[in-house]
């Protein structure tokens, strides 16, 4: 097994800490943090048949695949030891099963507020479409039926709201979905829909937000064999 490296943004810039461990490290790592500090680990939802084919799932209720499963246990193991106080997943059920598999005793909810983005009239079709490519960060455009940026991105703020007030501190896992994940990255850290776009997380890819109100907010990715090329 490859060493564990997180790869740590503060708002406009980036850098390595070499942090040769593994999953329990990690978690003995993070437990140092002080009690004042919420961490919320962003994932994204496993795969799912559309995503391998490229279309837009958006609003579409699609289950996961077999790899998407797999995914969801690799997940579970990686998050092993880490004392979880809620597991929050989208009503949406690529979300939610893969929040299903993970959240063993951990209290799991499903909040509306988490799905994904709506991409109305492109919902369906392939992710590549030239319309969808130069409409879709346009912040005012509701695509056709769809959801606006700005539009999700209350909506983003009022879940994120809802779910602080339960959980000033601790750790939490948040199970989400691309644009979903993006946006919350966005209010979090108050990036421009420029810099939102450069965040591409990937369905098996791990995020540990850490929020302390004495210190700006910290992002971690972890770098695993499949991301390594990331570095």
């Amino acid at each position: 097994m490859i060493p564990a490296v997180i790869k740590r943004r503060h708002l406009g810039f980036a850098f390595l800490l070499g942090l040769f461990i593994s999953g329990t490290s990690l978690t003995q790592q993070r437990s140092t943090a002080a009690p004042a500090t919420l961490r919320i680990y962003l994932a994204r939802h496993g795969q799912t048949d559309w995503n391998l084919e490229g279309r837009t799932q958006g609003g579409i209720d699609i289950q996961l695949n077999a790899t998407g499963r797999e995914q969801a246990r690799q997940l579970k193991t990686r998050l092993a030891g880490i004392s979880l106080d809620a597991v929050y997943s989208s009503t949406l059920r690529r979300s939610r099963e893969t929040a299903e598999i993970v959240h063993g005793d951990t209290p799991l909810t499903s909040l509306p507020g988490l799905a994904e983005r709506r991409f109305g009239k492109f919902e369906g079709g392939p992710t590549s479409d030239p319309d969808l490519q130069r409409r879709r960060w346009i912040p005012d455009d509701s695509l056709d039926g769809g959801e606006s940026l700005n539009a999700l991105r209350e909506r983003v703020r009022t879940t994120l709201e809802t779910i602080r007030k339960q959980h000033a501190s601790g750790s939490i896992l948040i199970v989400g979905h691309d644009y979903m994940n993006r946006m919350i990255l966005s209010v979090i850290f108050g990036l421009s829909v420029e810099q939102m776009q450069s965040f591409d997380q990937a369905n098996d890819e791990l995020y540990l937000i850490e929020l302390d109100a004495n210190n700006p907010p910290h992002l971690w990715k972890q770098i695993t064999q499949g991301n390594i090329k990331d570095l």
